[in-house]
């Protein structure tokens, strides 16, 4: 040891030999210690693994224990729950919107069109219960799957569902599906039959822009209509108005959102924002692993949707956590093209709630109000909205109407509404309406008189019951000088520029109505009277508003007439009301606007587009047309017409039908020297009349195939000329038919009625006795013993057998003493009136001068014949109950309508007429 520098020792250095045994024992007691836990540790870990084998063990045990216990409690409460479960799916989604695809019931018809359901069949349990959720009265769902197959399928399925359950024109179903899936060829039966419910599926943006942005219009137009009636939702306002014209709109995209750019994008975020309070409702298949070549951002869409999952067989919709169901199979193809078949029946037979006219009219009390600024109408019901239609001359200018509206959608009851609601309104002599109907109609009729009533609508001047294009003509002629006419009483009152500043009084002229259906008929030919009509109705729109003549033109289709290629600005630009019934695309933008298709979308006849702002589609009004029912129009009329206490009908113009006699003697009385040879077609009710004199020259000719059109012809010359004469002419009445029966009751009637005004009348009807007939005629006339006023009336000159051969006992045939006759008869009293068949056996009887006779009427006569009198330039259709008359003093031969012969029963009448 060593000590310390203060004295203490110090141990001495260690030798290496004793460190090296210290160092050996520590690593031995080191090992030892390293072995204890090595043994301590291993049996730590077979304790702990034998205590989690132990646990394990338990666990299993507690499981199935747990599992059994579950089941049973899963069961009893299935068992128990079931039925109540059944119950409340089937009340939430009543019918075929929750009933198995595999169903039976599908191939039932009673089912389909049972009402629109807001919740819809996903799935079933593994019991059969079935799984619903809401879809409807929601802005929609979005639906991904593990397979896209899996997700196209049960959009399909949800479709059909709601188009078999809804009822007709409930809903419509609008689908994009730009990959081409033609998942929607399901319901193909029904796109072709009723696209307007199921339209067909559109591929491209630019298809799907047109979707959308129609569909905002709609969104819009609801949002305002909800704010104006006070409802918040959609089916607020069904319930109350009970508009099935306005259904729930469902958008069905597949693939989202493949083939979406960003416009089509911002309308369907801005749609489904308030999709659930407009009736508007989303079915969105969301492909993740799809991308849109626009980098459109897709959580904006798929956020405002119900997420709904299938994973393999199974469906979750995020409405119903925890509820996995078992997706539903596909539908059989064949049992879906039922289903739509009977879908399309249901919506050819489906009517619209009606408006009864009575509810359109005002309180009585009101009737026949002084005219102020216009004239003013309710046509139908926009909801609770009186649909009004206000004609008038300025602030706005609103004077014309353009109707138009496809066969059978309720053109004429609109228009009968139209004509009806104004005359409540407003007296006759604040109001004259010309009424033409140029198709095979008869809705007008009923508003003139006929026999079997005596009441008209009071206010009708002119009547046109399936009117010609000529008098449809002549009504415009009439009508422009009738603004010529006003122009002058504008001039005298200090040049007044509208007929509302006219003061109320007898010089203020009545408003007119000028309703012409089918006005395209005056247009259609290609001919001067095309173009003159064209001219004149231009001019009628343009200056009307002003003298307060309101032009309503109804038609079907306006496409391809001619004359309106080129004036269709200048006549329409000057129609502002637009009213468009259900039509076509095509024919829609054709009345309404380019680009205002409304009227193609309307599902019902009765609904229509009013719009009073030349067609632009933001001024559409949806209105549905009240009904005019005719018993109830009838009982309209004949109260308007006592409280008029008017006894002047109008002037009724009927297409191939004669004039009428007592018509006629109603309006006009004959004048001496002037009788009747029919009506003009002209506006005017004065009847065509000839010069008869007594001097050469005088008498009637009619020529050409007619019986009944030629005894008339001979009946409204003989009887005018009769009723007109001072002292009673005796008449001769030689009838070269043989008493043909087509006319008996004519010609009794005839004879007759000069019998009845006091006039002498020898007929001759059998062939043996005309020719000693006409010689002894002949001889009074040689002799000046034809005793004062006498007329020939022969009918069927050309029936009278052997007229140019020499009759037995005589020099002379019987055409020769009938030339004498009709050329110098009139000098000694002695006119003829006559028919022939054909001008040339007129002329073989009477010579080449025809007896110098220069008043011809042609009935159905070919055309060379009616040339060579009346010049090589005039045309002549030869229509029935037509004729053409040529008297050689007018530069044109002129048109008339032959009156009918008289019927038994109108000889009173007509006498009484006369007589007055």
């Amino acid at each position: 040891m060593t000590a310390k520098p203060d004295g203490e020792s110090m141990p001495g250095p260690v030798s290496p030999e004793i460190l090296e045994a210290r160092i050996r024992g520590l690593q031995y007691a080191l090992g030892q210690l390293l072995e204890n836990a090595r043994q301590l540790t291993r049996g730590e870990h077979q304790r702990a693994v034998q205590l989690h084998r132990q646990l394990q063990e338990q666990t299993a045990i507690a499981r199935r224990e747990s599992r059994g216990l579950v089941e049973a409690a899963t069961a009893e409460a299935l068992a128990t729950s079931e039925p109540a479960a059944r119950l409340l799916a089937d009340r939430l989604a009543p019918g075929l919107a929750s009933i198995p695809p595999n169903d039976a019931r599908w191939r039932s018809r009673h089912l389909v069109g049972a009402g629109a359901p807001s919740y819809v069949r996903v799935g079933e349990l593994e019991a059969g219960t079935p799984v619903v959720a809401p879809l409807l009265r929601t802005n929609g769902w979005k639906v991904t799957a593990d397979r896209n197959a899996s997700a196209r399928q049960l959009l399909q399925s949800v479709a059909l569902r709601l188009v078999a359950a809804a009822e007709p024109f409930r809903l419509r179903i609008d689908a994009f599906d730009p990959r081409l899936t033609g998942m929607m060829g399901l319901l193909g039966h029904l796109t072709t039959k009723y696209p307007q419910l199921v339209p067909r599926a559109t591929h491209t943006a630019e298809q799907l822009h047109t979707v959308l942005s129609g569909l905002v219009d709609v969104s819009s137009l609801r949002a305002s209509r909800q704010a104006q009636l006070g409802h918040k939702r959609f089916e607020e306002l069904i319930r109350e108005t009970g508009r099935v014209t306005d259904p729930y709109r469902l958008i069905v995209l597949f693939d989202y959102p493949s083939g979406i750019d960003t416009l089509a994008q911002r309308d369907l975020v801005r749609l489904a924002a308030t999709a659930a309070d407009r009736g508007i409702c989303f079915l969105v298949h969301h492909d993740p692993a799809s991308t849109s070549e626009y980098e459109v951002d897709a959580r904006q869409l798929l956020e405002l949707l119900t997420p709904v999952t299938i994973t393999g067989d199974k469906v979750e919709v995020s409405t119903l956590q925890s509820v996995p169901a078992r997706l539903d199979p596909p539908f059989d193809a064949n049992i879906a093209a039922g289903i739509c078949d009977v879908v399309a029946e249901l919506a050819e037979i489906a009517v619209l709630p009606t408006i009864e006219f009575n509810r359109t009219l005002p309180d009585r009390t009101t009737w026949w109000h002084p005219v102020k600024d216009e004239l003013s109408t309710v046509i139908g019901y926009d909801d609770r909205t009186p649909a009004l239609v206000r004609l008038r001359s300025g602030n706005p200018a609103l004077p014309h109407v353009l109707v138009g509206g496809a066969v059978g959608q309720g053109k004429s009851n609109l228009l009968l509404v139209l004509i009806h609601g104004l005359a409540a309104r407003y007296h006759p002599a604040d109001l004259e309406m010309y009424l033409l109907d140029f198709k095979h109609g008869v809705e007008f009729s009923a508003l003139g008189p006929a026999n079997e009533r005596e009441h008209w609508l009071p206010h009708v001047r002119v009547l046109g019951i399936h009117s010609d294009r000529s008098f449809g003509l002549a009504v415009l002629r009439h009508l422009s000088d009738e603004l010529a006419r006003r122009s002058e009483i504008f001039k005298s009152h200090g040049n007044v520029a509208d007929i509302a500043e006219l003061p109320p009084g007898p010089d203020r002229p009545p408003r007119i109505l000028a309703v012409l259906d089918e006005f395209q008929v005056l247009l259609e030919d290609d001919d001067e009277l095309a173009d003159e009509a064209a001219r004149l109705l231009e001019r009628l729109v343009r200056l009307g508003r002003a003298y307060g003549v309101h032009v309503v033109l109804a038609t079907q289709t306006i496409e391809g007439v001619k004359r309106l290629s080129t004036r269709r600005d200048s006549i329409f630009g000057q129609v502002p009301y637009r009213i468009a019934l259900k039509t076509t695309p095509a024919d829609s933008q054709a009345i309404l606007r380019t680009g205002n298709t409304a009227a193609a979308e309307l599902q019902f006849r009765g609904e229509a587009v009013l719009n009073a702002n030349f067609g632009s589609p933001d001024d559409n009004q949806h209105v549905l047309v009240s009904f005019a029912d005719k018993g109830v129009l009838d009982d309209l009329r004949r109260e308007l017409w006592v409280r008029s206490g008017t006894t002047r009908p109008p002037r009724v113009f009927h297409l191939a039908e004669p004039a009428r006699l007592p018509d006629t003697a109603a309006a006009m009385a004959p004048e001496l020297g002037r009788p009747w040879t029919g009506l003009p077609i002209a506006v005017t009710e004065a009847p065509v009349a000839v010069e008869v004199r007594p001097e050469p020259g005088a008498g009637v000719l009619v020529l050409g195939d007619g019986p009944a059109d030629a005894l008339g012809v001979l009946t409204g010359l003989a009887v005018s000329a009769a009723a007109a004469a001072v002292v009673p002419p005796r008449f001769i009445f030689i009838d070269g038919t043989g008493s043909a029966p087509v006319v008996a009751e004519g010609k009794d009637a005839l004879v007759h009625a000069l019998r009845q005004l006091g006039c002498e009348v020898e007929t001759i009807d059998k062939h043996e006795e005309i020719a000693p007939r006409m010689f002894g005629l002949r001889d009074a006339v040689r002799d000046g013993r034809v005793g004062g006023e006498t007329y020939l009336l022969g009918f069927g000159f050309h029936g009278v057998p052997k007229m140019q051969t020499h009759a037995e006992g005589f020099f002379e045939s019987p055409a020769n003493a009938l030339q004498e006759i009709v050329r110098d008869g009139p000098a000694q009293g002695l006119v003829t009136f006559g028919w022939w068949n054909r001008l040339h056996v007129c002329t073989e009887q009477l010579g080449y001068g025809r007896a110098n006779v220069a008043t011809h009427l042609f009935l159905r006569h070919p055309q060379d014949g009616v040339r060579a009198v009346c010049g090589p330039l005039v045309r002549w259709a030869s229509e029935p109950h037509r004729g053409l008359l040529w008297d050689g003093l007018h530069p044109e031969a002129q048109v008339v309508v032959p009156f009918a012969p008289l019927h038994v029963d109108e000889v009173d009448r007509y006498l009484e007429l006369v007589r007055r």
